[in-house]
């Protein structure tokens, strides 16, 4: 009874890896069909603008990320994938690199980021589509790895 899971694993995941391939392949117009069509995409991105993005929205910033980033590097880390149905929710850790370049200046800055990354997908007649995204940067100061977590109070 492993196997039909296994195989949607694989799915899930071959989904994110190109969706990802796509932007560095700078195949800006293939972004959207990762997304689900019609209203019920959202996305919270780690960069501005910071409210919840419907599917045009994170289409067209998506386009300017990846459109603006030259030799973008990234790599998909503790990348998990849990099943309900025909719906997977996929946490994963983000390491991203590249060069920002700002056409109208000529200018450029480099980009080194991690992330917390949930993806929310759904079983669809053509795959696995992103129903929901949210990212959040990791906090810059040095000690985050380390410093504990809070302590919950007790009942």
């Amino acid at each position: 009874m492993t196997e039909p899971r296994d195989q949607a694993v694989k799915e899930v995941e071959s989904t994110i890896i190109a969706f990802f391939e796509a932007g560095k392949d700078k195949e800006l117009s293939a972004l959207a069909d990762f997304h689900y069509p019609g209203d019920l995409f959202s996305k919270f991105d780690e960069n501005p603008p910071y409210s919840r993005q419907n599917s045009a929205d994170a289409f067209v910033y998506e386009q300017a990320a990846f459109a603006n980033i030259s030799d973008y590097t990234y790599q998909i880390q503790d990348l998990r994938v849990d099943l309900v149905e025909s719906v997977a929710i996929a946490t994963f850790y983000l390491a991203y690199a590249g060069m920002f370049v700002n056409d109208y200046s000529f200018e450029g800055s480099p980009v080194n980021s991690r992330a917390r990354v949930t993806m929310v997908l759904t079983k669809g007649p053509k795959g696995w589509k992103i129903v929901h995204e949210h990212l959040s940067r990791f906090p810059e100061s040095p000690d985050a790895k380390t410093r504990p977590s809070p302590r919950r109070p007790s009942a």
